[in-house]
């Protein structure tokens, strides 16, 4: 009997660390599930990425995108949700949010030329952030203390509804701290 109870403790247990990672602790999923821009609904299923180590439960940074993951790694990157939404004509918003160790990381990825490119026009907004014009597209960046934000939408007319999409994702990073 004691026997039986220590194999399944030793089970119990193995199973809490060895399963799958939790997907990003610190977000509520179903809040994020329903956050989408105006106009537009989820095309997909949110994804969940982590480290080569600590693969959530889409893989790893490399399986989202290849080799660019290892700049991400540079500045101490933990785990990322990534969201795409469309609209009735075809325009597309994509959400990324990567969580990096530290807030300062995270500030660090913001100023790095690959991961942030300076080219396009870059646009002047009352928005804490970087905003660039590659038209048709508009992107926008930010950091939410250790978050980084990239937001993305095909079709530039549409900046103003990323730049009130992007508020709230702010003010759910800001809500969901870790």
């Amino acid at each position: 009997m004691k026997k039986t109870f220590w194999i399944a403790l030793a089970v119990l247990a193995a199973a809490c660390f060895l399963g799958e990672p939790v997907r990003l602790a610190a977000f509520s999923q179903s809040e994020l599930e329903n956050m989408v821009p105006e106009g537009f609904k989820l095309s997909v299923p949110l994804q969940y990425y982590g480290t080569a180590e600590n693969k959530m439960a889409d893989g790893s940074i490399f399986d989202y995108m290849d080799g660019g993951g290892v700049v991400y790694l540079e500045r101490g990157f933990r785990e990322m949700v990534h969201g795409e939404y469309r609209d009735q004509h075809g325009n597309a918003v994509v959400l990324d949010i990567f969580s990096m160790t530290k807030s300062e990381q995270a500030q660090a990825a913001l100023n790095d030329e690959r991961i942030c490119p300076p080219a396009g026009t870059p646009l002047k907004s009352d928005f804490i952030g970087v905003a660039h014009r590659f038209p048709p597209d508009y992107y926008l960046y930010f950091c939410q203390g250790n978050r980084l934000v990239y937001l993305h939408v095909s079709n530039d007319a549409l900046a103003e509804m990323l730049k009130r999409f992007a508020v709230r994702v702010q003010k759910f990073c800001a809500k969901e701290k870790k």
